[in-house]
C-alpha cells in the first residue's frame, strides 16, 4: 500500500464528510503528524483539489473533486451495491448470479459471480450485451416498464433486424408480460447442446416504482422441477433485490441534500 496515497485518500474522505477542517484537526482525527498532514494538504491544493479560506484557515473540497465521479454511473454504483449480495447468493446455492440492466435494444451485465460458480457453464463478462426478447432480465424489466415506454421499446424491437420477429409478435409479448407482472418474476428456458438452461429473474424497483434493472439466476433445468426452483430461489432473489433497491433510494437522497446543500 502507498502511505502517502492513502492518507491522502482519508484526508479527501475527512473534509468530504465534516464539509472542512483545520489542519490541526484532520491531525488529531487521523492520529497523523501535523507536518505531515500539512504535506499532503498543500499537495492538494497545488493540484487544485481543496482551498484553504483566508478567514478561517480552514481546508476545503473545490468543484475539482466532482471530476474523479464523472465516470461513476448509476449502474456502477448499482453493480458496487449488488456484488455481495450475488456473492452470498451464490454461496449458497452455488449457480451463477447476474445483475443486468437495460441499455438501448439490448440488456447488459452489469456484475455476476460466473467466475466464483462451479456449474457456470456460460461465462458472461462485464458488460456483455444480450437480446431483450432473449432473456429472462430483458422479459423481467420490459414486465415492469412504465406502459408508454414498454409499448415503444417493444415496437422498436419488433421492426428491428434482430427483434426476434421469428420468435415473437405483439400478442405473445404482451401475454408473457402479463405472466411476469402477475407472478413478480420471469422465466425464460434456453434449449443448450449438452442440457437445458432455466434462468429466473426478479425485478429491482425503486421506492417509485422505476424499474432500475433485474437480478437473475441461471441453473441446469434437470437440477430441479420449476415449481421447486421457484420456491429455493425467488424468495431470496427478492430479499436481494428489495436491499440493493432500499440503497439505491439511500444513496440518491444523500445525493439530492448534497446538492440542495451546495445551492
Amino acid at each position: 500500500m502507498i502511505r502517502s496515497l492513502s492518507r491522502g485518500l482519508d484526508i479527501l474522505t475527512i473534509l468530504n464528510k465534516k464539509g472542512s477542517a483545520s489542519a490541526s484537526e484532520i491531525s488529531d482525527s487521523l492520529r497523523m503528524p501535523r507536518s505531515t498532514v500539512y504535506r499532503i494538504l498543500e499537495t492538494l491544493v497545488n493540484k487544485g483539489f481543496i482551498y484553504q479560506h483566508k478567514s478561517d484557515k480552514r481546508f476545503r473540497l473545490t468543484d475539482k473533486i466532482g471530476t474523479l465521479s464523472d465516470g461513476y454511473t448509476e449502474e456502477d454504483h448499482m453493480a458496487n451495491i449488488s456484488r455481495g449480495y450475488l456473492e452470498n447468493f451464490t454461496e449458497k446455492f452455488q449457480w451463477p448470479a447476474t445483475l443486468a440492466t437495460l441499455s438501448g435494444l439490448s440488456i447488459v451485465v452489469r456484475e455476476n459471480t460466473d467466475l466464483e460458480s462451479p456449474y457456470a457453464v456460460e461465462q458472461f463478462t462485464i458488460g456483455y450485451s444480450m437480446p431483450i426478447l432473449g432473456t429472462a432480465s430483458g422479459f423481467c424489466i420490459l414486465a415492469f416498464m412504465k406502459s408508454d415506454d414498454r409499448q415503444l421499446l417493444i415496437d422498436t424491437l419488433l421492426s428491428s433486424e434482430d427483434g426476434n420477429q421469428d420468435e415473437y409478435d405483439q400478442f405473445s409479448i404482451q401475454r408473457e408480460l402479463k405472466t411476469i407482472k402477475k407472478n413478480g418474476y420471469a422465466v425464460k428456458i434456453r434449449t443448450r447442446r449438452y442440457t437445458d438452461q432455466t434462468a429466473l429473474s426478479v425485478p429491482i424497483k425503486n421506492s417509485k416504482s422505476i424499474i432500475k434493472g433485474a437480478l437473475t439466476v441461471r441453473y441446469s433445468s434437470s437440477a430441479y422441477d420449476l415449481d421447486d426452483a421457484i420456491k429455493l430461489f425467488i424468495p431470496r432473489l427478492k430479499e436481494a433485490s428489495d436491499e440493493i433497491a432500499t440503497k439505491i433510494d439511500t444513496h440518491k437522497e444523500k445525493a439530492l441534500k448534497s446538492i440542495q446543500f451546495d445551492l
